[in-house]
C-alpha cells in the first residue's frame, strides 16, 4: 500500500522554505529496530510519495547548506558534475573513518553497473530497474575508509545504461567487527570497533592511543552495536582519560532506554586510561545500541575513550 506524503505535511514539519524543498530530499527509510530500512520513492507535481508501512515513521535524508551533516553523514547531490558515464565530487573529509557508501539512483529501464572510485574502493554493484524516471531507489555499494582527513576524490562510472543519480550517501559504518558476549557474560565495546556520528571525533590507531579522541564537539556521539545471547543485570565500567585541567565535561550513556549521567574525571593526560564504574542496566537476550553523548564541555576537549565493559553481576 502505498503512503502519500503530501507537501503540506513537509511544510507542517517546521521547516524552513529552502529546507521543505522536494529537491532536498535526497533519500527515504525507516528505522526499524536497530537497522535502517530504505524505501523506494518518487517526487511527483503532488508531493512525496513512498512505500511504507503504518508501523514506522518514514524519515528522510536531506541536504543541507554543506554535505557534512552533524551526525556524521555526508549528503552529496550529482550538481551539474555528469560527465558522460560517470559523475565525480570533491569532498574535503573532516575526520577519517569509515563509511557505508549509499547510491540513490533511478533507472526506468536497462542495465546499469555501478563502478565506485572512492578511496581505492573499486567492487562494481549491478543496479535494478526502478520502472521509472522518478523512482528512486538506494543501494549499498560497499564500505569505504578515508585513512586521514583532507581532499577526497569520489567518483561513480556506470557500465550500460546511464541512471539518474539523486544523491551518494556516506553514512558512518563500524570501525572494527561485529559485537558479541563473552562466554563469561561480559560484553566489550572496543574503541576499535566503534561507529562515528562525528564531525571531528574519530578513531585514534596509533598503539600508545587506540582510542576516541579529538572529542572537541559536544554534538559528537558514538555508538556501539552488539548482541546478547544471556541477559542479566550489568555493571558498566568505562575506561576514560582526560588532560590535567580539563575535567569536568558532563556525559550520557544510553542503552534500551536506560540513561546513565557522570562527570569526567581529570586523569593527568589523555591517554591515562581510569576504569570507572558508572552504573548498571539490566539487559535481556537481544541486539543492542550503546550510545556515548556529551551533555556539556568544559574544557578544550571532552574526553578519550579506550573501551566501556559490560560486566555481569551474579
Amino acid at each position: 500500500m502505498k503512503h502519500r506524503i503530501p507537501f503540506l505535511f513537509l511544510t507542517i514539519a517546521g521547516l524552513t522554505a529552502h529546507a521543505d524543498s522536494l529537491e532536498q530530499i535526497a533519500n527515504v527509510f525507516v528505522e526499524d529496530g536497530l537497522k535502517i530500512r530504505h524505501l523506494e520513492f518518487s517526487i511527483t507535481d503532488t508531493g512525496l510519495e513512498s512505500d511504507g508501512d503504518k508501523k514506522h515513521e518514514i524519515r528522510t535524508d536531506r541536504f543541507g547548506d554543506t554535505p557534512q551533516q552533524p551526525d556524521g553523514r555526508i549528503l552529496l547531490q550529482p550538481g551539474g558534475n555528469a560527465v558522460s558515464q560517470a559523475y565525480s565530487w570533491d569532498y574535503n573529509a573532516s575526520r577519517p573513518g569509515k563509511y557505508w557508501v549509499e547510491l540513490v539512483y533511478a533507472l526506468a529501464k536497462g542495465k546499469s553497473i555501478a563502478v565506485p572510485n572512492i578511496s581505492s574502493y573499486r567492487i562494481q554493484t549491478q543496479l535494478d530497474v526502478t520502472g521509472a524516471a522518478n523512482r528512486f531507489r538506494n543501494v549499498t555499494l560497499g564500505k569505504i575508509y578515508f585513512v586521514e582527513p583532507g581532499k577526497q576524490k569520489l567518483e561513480i562510472k556506470f557500465r550500460g545504461d546511464m541512471p539518474r543519480v539523486r544523491a551518494l550517501i556516506l553514512r558512518p559504518a563500524p570501525e572494527g567487527e561485529p559485537i558479541g558476549q563473552a562466554l563469561d557474560r561480559s560484553v566489550l565495546l572496543h574503541a576499535r570497533d566503534v561507529t562515528l556520528h562525528s564531525t571531528k571525533l574519530q578513531y585514534e590507531t596509533k598503539p600508545h592511543k587506540n582510542t576516541v579522541g579529538y572529542w572537541v564537539n559536544v554534538t559528537d556521539q558514538v555508538c556501539w552495536d552488539f548482541t546478547v545471547s544471556r541477559g542479566g543485570r550489568f555493571d558498566v565500567e568505562i575506561h576514560q582519560g582526560c588532560g590535567k585541567g580539563q575535567g569536568g565535561s558532563h556525559v550520557a550513556l544510553e542503552v534500551a532506554g536506560q540513561e546513565l549521567e557522570f562527570t569526567v574525571n581529570d586523569t593527568g593526560h589523555f591517554q591515562n586510561f581510569v576504569p570507572r564504574k558508572i552504573g548498571t542496566v539490566l539487559l535481556g537476550k537481544g541486539e543492542y545500541r550503546f550510545w556515548i553523548k556529551p551533555i556539556m564541555k568544559a574544557g578544550g576537549a571532552i574526553m578519550d575513550v579506550r573501551q566501556i565493559r559490560l560486566l555481569p553481576i551474579e
